[in-house]
């Protein structure tokens, strides 16, 4: 009996081969085989919103090889991955394979490619979740209409070649607001007091915390969005007040009222989902999210070590924070053999994600087999996957371990009014728990090295008397919020439910290569003048597109109906209805403000600057002087140009069939057939001799 396991990429083709005998044909469809065409919109929006699906140019080999095996199989396990994506895949198979009996095939899915994993996944298999593939549907034909529809417009009004996207556009309004609010932000100074303190012959100090019963400190309000931003006054604001407090503090006698000694635990946070794993690849690595992923990628479908193949870590998009008993027992067990008894809870820790949508049949990324620690792959993997693969074991690891405990110490003063209060004291570890593996980002960064320095402190009981020994004035200023880099914009699209664990490194990608946000040196995302202008076109004419709350919305009705809940064809209808509107407005009254962006660069022809354009392929540079005259450039993916040449009229004398074309040289310009390589007739030319050589007829669709 023949069975055909098909799966959606080689590498998983060649792990999954290793673990299945002769009878099992393993064949991958290398991603979709099917997708809305490129070159229109695909959706008949009169007909139920019925998509048009073409076979992608690189499935017509794929499909009729699959043809051929599935007729001769008895049995077809669609093995794509364990997500809307994954269960997409399978149903489009299905629907290309119509020849073959549908009683054949059977859904298969899997968090991790391990063999037991994969032999227990052939035991249980499904049918294709129709919920999961409508889902993913909806998702396709939104972005798919929302594109297609509002690029043109941005073309006809703004520039050619832009275009926009239902999520990756709300995300390029996140660092346009960003922007402003750093713009708009008042730089205000305040400042705070510190009092240098003696106890008999220890010296010890001790910051200002309330005067007259109110906070010292002010800090600032920040709402997403906001026009401005609102403070908490200050009593500190200008040096004068702090210097009246010091001149009334000074002569007078202090003491201890508090003194409070506790031993304080920090909990271990939840193994990697895709959207922290990204933020802490960046913030620890320096990994960008694209290139966290396909690392990931990599680890999840398999690494070959000492001959073997396997699959290292589990699923990589997910929101889940489950883990199998299976992997706590393990972890629990190595925890105990390698760091002690002490180190393992008396219960396996249960982490649970309170956000809607999150899929809790799936599982938190997690190493497959615990026992297999980075040092015993490194050699076998490359850096990158190394640095990843350690990152997520230690994680994990960290999280089935018992909490980390501090001795914590706080002591408060007072003068002998009670007009003042202030606040000492330290923390020291005790027990370093989880720390012993990992430690978070966020447990390495201090907010205010001041107020976490681990004072040095001589005995102190309450009603212990004090003297003042001086005081320190320290001058601080408000700074505005800082510009999002990739990692805290993916957390706060996660906060507000905005995309899911699929798209974040995409939506990222996209925005970038869009031209609408661009990396400094220090890796901040900023906005451009062309995402300015696209940004407040777009909130202008489509507020629901651009609105947080609308687009988090939409993936909460996806997330409906991926559990059958809503009907996806009513949830295009509705979002279609007011978008239509939007978009009819938009089509009437939206002003024509055309960018042109001169640059620095000067024609190869006439040395004029040359103008940035974009059309629907790209970018490339104009002469500023067209059409006097049509010097061109062509800019790569790296934003470095390239002449290429301009077709002249002249036929080339050799081959007779070329034309020939102006090219420049390391030292001068120079003619050269149209048929290089295969003619390499050339001759020099001089600059007199340009004008006469260029085309008489203005080429309007490569020269807008």
């Amino acid at each position: 009996m023949k069975k055909l396991v098909i799966v959606e990429s080689p590498t998983k083709q060649k792990t999954i081969s290793r673990f299945l005998s002769n009878d099992f044909i393993i064949r991958s469809s290398f991603g979709h085989i099917r997708d809305l065409p490129q070159k229109e919109l695909g959706v008949d929006i009169d007909k139920k919103f019925a998509p048009k699906y073409v076979t992608v140019e690189r499935g017509k080999k794929i499909i009729s090889e699959l043809m051929k095996i599935a007729l001769g199989a008895d049995s077809i396990y669609l093995a794509t991955d364990p997500d809307r994506e994954g269960e997409a895949i399978s149903w489009h198979i299905t629907q290309i394979l119509k020849n073959v009996d549908p009683k054949k095939f059977k859904r298969i899915a899997f968090h991790e490619i391990t063999k037991n994993a994969i032999l227990d996944a052939l035991k249980n298999p499904r049918e294709i979740d129709m919920n999961l593939v409508n889902a993913q549907q909806a998702r396709r034909i939104l972005d798919r209409i929302v594109g297609y529809k509002i690029s043109p417009l941005l073309w006809a009004k703004i520039s050619g070649g832009l275009s926009a996207g239902r999520v990756q556009s709300v995300a390029v309004r996140l660092i346009y607001e960003r922007d402003k609010e750093i713009k708009a932000f008042e730089v205000k100074d305040y400042y705070s007091l510190v009092g240098n303190f003696k106890k008999e012959e220890s010296k010890f100090n001790a910051k200002l915390f309330k005067w007259e019963g109110e906070n010292v400190e002010k800090y600032t309000v920040l709402k997403l969005f906001a026009e401005d931003y609102k403070y908490r006054s200050s009593i500190f604001d200008k040096k004068e007040k702090v210097l009246g407090v010091i001149n009334y503090l000074t002569p007078k006698k202090f003491k201890v009222v508090k003194v409070d000694k506790k031993t304080t635990s920090s909990k271990p946070k939840p193994p990697f989902i895709t959207s922290s794993l990204q933020q802490e690849a960046y913030n620890k690595l320096g990994f960008t999210p694209d290139r966290t992923m396909k690392v990931a990628q990599k680890l999840y479908e398999g690494v070959e070590i000492k001959g073997e193949m396997k699959g290292l870590i589990t699923y990589m998009r997910t929101d889940s924070y489950n883990v199998s008993e299976q992997i706590q027992k393990q972890a629990r067990d190595f925890i105990k053999k390698n760091y002690g008894d002490n180190y393992c809870p008396a219960h396996p820790p249960v982490y649970s994600k309170k956000v809607k949508g999150a899929q809790e049949a799936h599982e938190a990324i997690h190493p497959t087999d615990v026992s297999l620690t980075p040092e015993d792959i490194k050699n076998y993997v490359t850096p990158d996957e190394y640095k990843l693969y350690d990152l997520i074991w230690k994680k994990f690891l960290a999280s089935q371990m018992e909490n980390a405990l501090f001795d914590q110490l706080t002591v408060e003063i007072t003068d002998e009014t009670d007009k003042s209060l202030f606040k000492t004291g330290g923390r020291t570890l005790k027990f370093d728990g989880y720390l012993k593996v990992y430690s978070d980002t966020s447990d390495e960064k201090k907010e205010d090295e001041d107020e976490n320095e681990e004072a040095i402190l001589p005995p102190l009981s309450v009603g212990d008397e004090i003297s003042v020994i001086d005081f320190d004035v320290k001058s601080h200023s408000t700074t505005p919020p800082p510009n999002y880099n990739e990692a805290s914009l993916i957390k706060t699209l996660e906060n507000h439910g905005i995309g899911r664990p699929s798209t974040y490194a995409t939506i990222i990608t996209t925005i970038i290569n869009r031209g609408y946000i661009k990396r400094d040196k220090s890796k901040k995302m900023l906005i451009t003048d062309l995402g300015k202008k696209v940004t407040e076109k777009l909130i202008e004419f489509f507020p629901d597109i651009m609105s947080l709350s609308y687009t988090a919305d939409i993936e909460d009705k996806l997330d409906d109906v991926a559990d059958g809940k809503v009907d996806w064809i009513e949830l295009l209808d509705k979002f279609y209805s007011s978008f239509k509107s939007q978009l009819d407005k938009a089509n009437a009254n939206m002003k024509n403000e055309k960018i042109i962006q001169r640059t620095n660069v000067k024609c190869p022809i006439c040395g004029s600057d040359m103008v940035l354009r974009e059309s629907r392929y790209g970018k490339y540079l104009t002469c500023s002087k067209f059409p006097k005259c049509k010097g061109k450039m062509n800019v790569d993916n790296n934003n470095t140009e390239k002449f290429k040449g301009i077709k002249t009229t002249e036929k080339c004398d050799k081959c007779k069939d070329g034309f020939m074309v102006l090219r420049k040289g390391p030292k001068n310009y120079f003619l050269g057939c149209s048929n290089f390589p295969k003619c390499r007739n050339t001759r020099q030319i001089t600059e007199k001799e340009l004008e006469k050589l260029l085309p008489k007829e203005e080429e309007k669709k490569d020269n807008p």
